[in-house]
């Protein structure tokens, strides 16, 4: 999709990607109206933020674009679906404020609705998604509703509302609502039970009040600052980069990735007390002091963080000075 301004915005889809499982009972319902020509013209996707509204809307403009529907799905293979999955298919438009909290213009609503009059570039349907629809300021409501009472031809405005309440009653009036509630945490679980482990999957159910897209997030979060024993010692060694690693920490990565180091030379210390431990191995050549030494910087470079210290410098410089200790332990 080209971009017109800056509140229309391109989106890739993932080819792999579906309708989440607990949207499955709306996508059906969708998509038989659409196949039995009743699909209405104008859909409003009303819930809780974090319940993949966005993305619904999303899989079903992939679907209502396709050339060659297949079981109640896009086929990911015409030329349609390669213009969706690349984010740039001509008759697919995402609307949304350029940033969060702020208004969606009229002009926008005015522009896109010359570029729907005209007809389909791939000779099939057009789609528009409005998120979050209700970031309309009045006159754009107004320039929607005009559209609404005459929508162009094959052409479907899916509407993304958080707060439904912020919706003109002549708009609601002119869309069929599909509301979408927290789902199960059986439902989240077989999202996501393919990535993550279960445990993990459970605690961030409960830590995220059973909101899915939070879910993810936490366990995407928590996946991205997990850092292997081998790692940590291949980077005290110097065998790593220390300055492309720190290039690609920001502050929580950083205070991590040393958590992570202390934790290392806790257990290094249990080790020396109980029995040898070959992921441990490397950290005997240096002594008990230099260990402590290491731990020092590593207690002051956490705080040097939380005072907004450069972090590329501050890891790398560390990274050094960890360096420095084994091979001053070799020589």
């Amino acid at each position: 999709m080209s971009i017109l301004n800056d509140q229309v915005h391109d989106v890739a889809l993932s080819q792999d990607e579906d309708f989440r499982p607990w949207q499955m009972i709306e996508a059906q319902h969708l998509i038989c109206a659409y196949q039995s020509n009743k699909l209405p013209h104008a859909l409003i996707l009303t819930g809780p933020l974090g319940v993949s509204k966005q993305h619904f809307a999303e899989q079903l403009a992939f679907f209502l674009l396709c050339s060659s529907p297949d079981a109640g799905r896009a086929c990911g293979r015409c030329k349609s679906c390669l213009l969706s999955l690349a984010g740039n298919h001509p008759d697919w438009t995402n609307i949304g404020p350029e940033e969060a909290h702020k208004v969606i213009r009229v002009d926008t609503i005015r522009m896109i609705h010359q570029r729907l009059q005209q007809t389909s570039q791939q000779g099939g349907n057009k789609v528009c998604i409005i998120c979050p629809a209700e970031n309309m300021n009045e006159n754009a409501a107004n320039a929607l509703l005009k559209v609404l009472e005459e929508p162009p031809a094959d052409t479907y405005f899916l509407l993304v509302v958080h707060q439904v309440s912020k919706i003109l009653p002549t708009i609601l009036s002119r869309a069929q609502r599909v509301s979408f509630a927290l789902p199960s945490a059986n439902s989240i679980f077989d999202w996501l039970k393919s990535d993550f482990n279960q445990v993990d999957i459970e605690h961030a159910i409960e830590q995220a009040r059973g909101f899915p897209e939070r879910v993810k997030s936490m366990l995407l979060e928590s996946d991205e600052v997990q850092f292997d024993y081998d790692t940590l010692i291949e980077l005290m060694l110097g065998k790593r980069s220390g300055y492309d690693f720190a290039a690609k920490l920001d502050q929580r990565g950083a205070t991590s990735f040393l958590d992570a180091l202390l934790v290392l030379f806790a257990r290094q210390s249990a080790a020396n007390l109980t029995e040898s431990s070959e992921e441990l191995a490397s950290l005997d050549a240096i002594s008990e002091q230099q260990r402590h030494e290491i731990y020092a910087l590593a207690i002051n470079a956490k705080q040097a963080i939380a005072q907004n210290a450069n972090l590329r410098l501050l890891i790398e410089t560390f990274l050094q000075d960890c360096t420095s200790f084994f091979q001053t332990s070799h020589d």
